[in-house]
């Protein structure tokens, strides 16, 4: 019980890091103070649900339509380069419009179109939490699901943590020349994170 609530939490862990499109999405709301802790809610629930998902075994369902995994990956490698160029663009004007930019709050339906997006368009969601974690949960059998409960406490601990520590630093990043840098190094992210999509 207590073994299997702590390789959930550890390989929840080290698997959730690398869903970047997620992590710089939220860093950025904490920055701008914008719906962040919604967002933090979201990503939990969708970590929890499609973990339980795999644990039922709906990922071994879901490798039955090669075609729907298909459509999903380049609908998500077309959309985070979307967001990409956007950032490019965003990081190339002058100061005063940076900042501007950056502080502007966008509508909430737009962010939340984003958040699920960079969620559930994104093939290494699906990897990570439905496949793989529902593979190693079925692993445990009758202590599977003290497994997805200690994956689940892995993503109230990063995204509560990740939104909190941003929050708190967000006062001293309001500079032009701040944006200007994380924009670019949030478009080398989704970049990245495309490339690798589209690698699959």
């Amino acid at each position: 019980m207590i073994a299997a609530a702590t390789s959930g939490l550890v390989m929840g862990g080290t698997l959730i890091i690398a869903v970047g499109a997620q992590n710089t999405f939220l860093i950025e709301q904490s920055l701008k103070r914008q719906w962040a802790g919604l967002f933090v809610l979201l990503f939990i629930l969708s970590d929890a649900i499609s973990i339980s998902l795999g644990a039922m075994g709906f990922g071994l369902l879901m490798q039955q339509y090669p075609t729907l995994i298909s459509i999903t990956k380049w609908a998500g490698v077309a959309f985070l380069l979307w967001i990409a160029i956007n950032k490019i663009k965003a990081s190339m004007a002058d100061d005063t419009i940076v900042l501007a930019t950056a502080q502007k709050a966008q509508s909430f339906k737009k962010a939340l179109f984003i958040a699920l997006a960079v969620t559930w368009l994104n093939p290494h969601f699906y990897l990570d939490t439905l496949l793989l974690m529902g593979n190693l949960a079925s692993q445990w059998q009758q202590d599977k699901w003290w497994f997805v409960a200690g994956a689940i406490t892995s993503s109230v601990l990063w995204f509560v943590g990740v939104s909190t520590l941003t929050a708190r630093f967000a006062k001293h990043m309001q500079r032009p020349l701040f944006w200007r840098w994380f924009n670019r190094a949030n478009a080398a992210v989704l970049g990245l994170v495309s490339i690798q999509l589209a690698s699959l």
